[in-house]
């Protein structure tokens, strides 16, 4: 349902788009669903520019998503010593944050796709803490979080029970859905102009000389 893949149909929103962070402040601290047994849940955030922002009296709104390690993970001591550690399932690694509106005041209320994580399982998401939020389908492959696979499909099973859940993935899917029909557009726009160039005849311009012997 959900293309988090970089791939041809997000091509060029990507080359148009805004490379770059945008880092937001939580409007409280929330709790974190540490236990095995929360990890099928999902918390309603908030988060706010800071005041001297162009755009400081918006708000975005979210969910924070359990995952768990399901990667191998190489731990570096020193030249010599090297450990991969195997996916751990039995225990939460993380929490993702993920941002699916934004709204402005005099505004219509945005759709985003914004991800960042809390990548640890104590504590809490702290209200005094700056997160750094990333758009998805402008990260390459090799550099996209390796929990994003999972905590879209986790929410994507919530979404069966759970009505936040299901509206951010009818929100993330359409976004999606949008994205793509642009590319799409664009390509077809793009292709249209090469072949119409391709095909036009070449200007030649006669002169006629006036010279006289």
């Amino acid at each position: 349902m959900f293309d988090i893949i970089f791939g041809a149909a997000h091509a060029i929103y990507i080359a148009g788009a805004l490379i770059g962070s945008v880092i937001l402040w939580p409007d409280q601290t929330y709790p974190l669903h540490k236990a095995p047994e929360e990890r099928e849940m999902v918390t309603v955030v908030g988060f706010h520019p800071q005041w001297y922002k162009a755009d400081s009296k918006c708000h975005y709104s979210g969910l924070i998503v359990p995952y768990v390690r399901d990667w191998p993970e190489t731990i570096n001591a020193g030249r010599s010593d090297e450990r991969v550690l195997p996916p751990d399932l039995d225990h939460t690694a993380g929490h993702a944050v993920i941002l699916d509106t934004k709204t402005c005041p005099g505004k219509e209320d945005e759709k985003v796709f914004l991800v960042d994580a809390v990548e640890r399982n104590f504590g809490a998401l702290g209200g005094g803490t700056d997160f750094h939020f990333d758009d998805p389908d402008t990260i390459k492959p090799e550099y996209k979080p390796k929990w994003l696979p999972q905590v879209m499909e986790r929410l994507q099973r919530v979404a069966e029970r759970d009505d936040n859940a299901k509206e951010m993935v009818t929100a993330i899917t359409q976004l999606e859905q949008k994205r793509a029909e642009q590319a799409q557009a664009a390509t077809a726009t793009s292709t249209e102009v090469t072949a119409t160039t391709a095909s036009a005849p070449i200007a030649t311009t006669s002169i006629r000389s006036t010279a006289r012997w």
